[in-house]
């Protein structure tokens, strides 16, 4: 039993002695002290997953949150147990507020994890930043580099003896390792809160509108164009931060208007994401931190990003069909790099650099069979009646991006078959493959063509899917993967999901991931550079190398979107430092439709 893993037991058991439930006795176990919540006038917050009715449940129209308030004892009813606020959340956070009394907890007492070398190195940098007053801090390092546990030693180390109120958006699957990771790695006490980008509405407030009486989708958005933040944070982390590369997203307008304090100041920005941006327009999140390395002011919300990108010097020159390229803009590269990243405001490095192995990768073109061709060129309606799947009426079906999509997915379909036998070759090679799609049909197709394979091989049905259609099992087949008890996982979850070999407590509860060798077989084309490194990165992460194959159709549509996808990709990496991956992805792109063509 892990010594984390034995600390809660001992908790959950002295909660059932005292009385108490978890979380008090946490408190008691940490503090040292008797539990400072008293029976009377105790007000719980329930957590979001509450969506039903229980009797002396009432909605609190200034919080938008549900909340009990218990008249005897310091527990919440049996019916309502299951639904307490769980630490660092959102409703925990409101909970304090409520009762007027701010749970602070401090780190656990115990010897805290020691970061690498090169982590400690990043984190001194980003120390540094706050304290020359910067405006935030971009991290553009490798996946699986460890940027969670570096961002929390960060914010300690930043924030000296001082408690701050730090908020945390991350993928709602990643929501737990945070909570987790900030138990594990903090050193200093601070009020966390850790929430997805879905729900961020909820910590802005309106002026003027009564937002409980207005739909969610309503309200979220009204209070994306003139909500207030309802707490003057500290620092804001924002996690996998590419995610707000379209700046007039909902999601972008919320984080930017919770970055803004009643004091007229900021709150210091930590930006982390090994894939922050393919072209220098999607870094306007961004912004504040360029224009306070170049010496300028911030552009205000009305003005052109792109217009001021070129007052700072960038070129930005577009191709034919209006895309940047950076060989044709090598003058945008360096003003970019030397902005961000040699000012005080980033830092970027590849695997190389912080002693991480490189990425492997192979492209893997497969050729279809006159049968199988045949089937590929069917028209649209015919191809998906034939196949057995749904057919729905047309949608703009002239549109170039329509029928370009159209084409990709039937490739997809088509060649199930060639890709199991791909996946099937690995496991046979004592290897167990992770593979990344986009089309959930396909995921089925190709999870039932690997599990007949896998059978004839006699190596048994050990295949499992992972799809949004059923999360409440996704957690459970992950670690059926982790620990060998799946051979392949079949997925399109492209973030937050760990599959590297050698995982430690992969199950929550001590056990290791298997050291057996992974291979990452990408069998759809992930459009956009990001998504493809994402996928990448849920295999060769901690210092575990994964070859990558990707496995394309020959002679299909799948060709112009995979070699566009490649130029994105090469992009992504050219502006994050990343040279030598960079180049290779320009000549594979290249290899398949030369850029003229494109």
């Amino acid at each position: 039993m892990t010594t984390d893993h034995a600390r809660k037991s001992a908790i959950r058991q002295q909660a059932r002695i005292s009385g108490q439930n978890y979380l008090q006795a946490a408190v008691s176990a940490v503090a040292g002290s008797l539990d400072p919540i008293r029976a009377t006038g105790q007000q719980f917050v329930l957590s979001s997953e509450f969506c039903g009715s229980f009797a002396g449940v009432v909605r609190n129209r200034d919080w938008l949150v549900d909340v009990y308030a218990a008249r005897e004892g310091r527990c919440l009813p049996r019916g309502l147990a299951a639904f307490e606020a769980p630490l660092h959340s959102w409703e925990r956070y409101v909970q304090g507020e409520i009762n007027h009394q701010p749970l602070v907890l401090p780190p656990l007492a115990g010897t805290v994890p020691p970061l690498h070398e090169y982590q400690q190195e990043q984190v001194a940098r980003l120390v540094a930043a706050r304290r020359e007053n910067a405006p935030g801090y971009l991290w553009a390092l490798p996946t699986g580099s460890g940027k969670t546990p570096m961002a929390v030693r960060a914010v300690c180390a930043a924030a000296g003896r001082s408690t701050q109120k730090i908020l945390v958006v991350t993928r709602l699957p990643v929501v737990p390792a945070w909570r987790a990771a900030i138990d594990r790695f903090a050193t200093s006490p601070h009020r966390w809160v850790v929430i997805n980008p879905e729900r961020l509405w909820r910590l802005l407030r309106h002026p003027e509108a009564d937002l409980h009486r207005m739909p969610a989708d309503e309200a979220a958005k009204l209070v994306a164009h003139e909500g207030v933040s309802r707490v003057d944070w500290d620092t804001v982390i924002v996690d996998e931060c590419h995610m707000l590369a379209n700046p007039q997203s909902r999601r972008t307008l919320t984080l930017q208007r919770l970055l803004a304090r009643s004091d007229r100041r900021h709150a210091f920005a930590m930006w982390a994401s090994a894939t922050p941006f393919s072209e220098p327009e999607e870094s306007a999140y961004l912004a504040k931190l360029i224009a306070h390395a170049a010496g300028v002011q911030a552009p205000a919300e009305e003005v052109d990003y792109r217009l001021w990108l070129k007052e700072l010097g960038m070129r930005l020159n577009n191709d034919r069909r209006g895309r940047w390229y950076h060989r044709f803009n090598r003058a945008d590269v360096s003003r970019l790099r030397s902005l961000l990243y040699e000012s005080g405001v980033g830092s970027a490095a590849t695997a190389s650099d912080l002693d991480l192995p490189e990425q492997e990768r192979d492209v893997v073109p497969i050729q279809l069979s006159e049968a199988d061709r045949v089937r590929y060129e069917r028209a649209w309606v015919e191809f998906r009646r034939s196949e057995g799947l749904a057919v729905f009426s047309d949608v703009d079906p002239g549109s170039y991006r329509v029928e370009a999509l159209r084409k990709v997915q039937k490739a997809s379909l088509v060649k199930a078959p060639y890709v199991a036998d791909i996946v099937v070759e690995q496991v046979r090679r004592g290897r167990q493959v992770v593979v990344p799609m986009w089309f959930v049909e396909s995921i089925e197709e190709v999870a039932v063509w690997i599990a007949r394979g896998l059978r004839k091989a006699g190596l048994g049905e050990r295949v499992v899917a992972i799809t949004g259609r059923h999360v409440e099992l996704r957690e459970r087949k992950r670690v059926a993967f982790q620990r060998g008890e799946a051979l392949v996982v079949v997925l399109n979850a492209l973030e937050g999901i760990n599959l590297h070999a050698g995982e430690a407590n992969t199950d929550g509860r001590g056990a290791r991931a298997t050291s057996t060798p992974r291979v990452c077989v990408i069998a759809d084309v992930l459009t956009g550079g990001k998504r493809a490194l994402q996928a990448e990165g849920r295999t060769q992460r901690d210092g575990r190398s994964a070859p990558v194959i990707y496995a394309c159709a020959a002679g299909t549509g799948e060709a112009e979107w995979t070699a566009a996808t490649f130029r994105s990709l090469s992009n992504t990496l050219a502006l994050s430092t990343n040279e030598r991956d960079s180049a290779m992805f320009a000549c594979l792109a290249d290899q398949i439709m030369p850029q003229d063509a494109v």
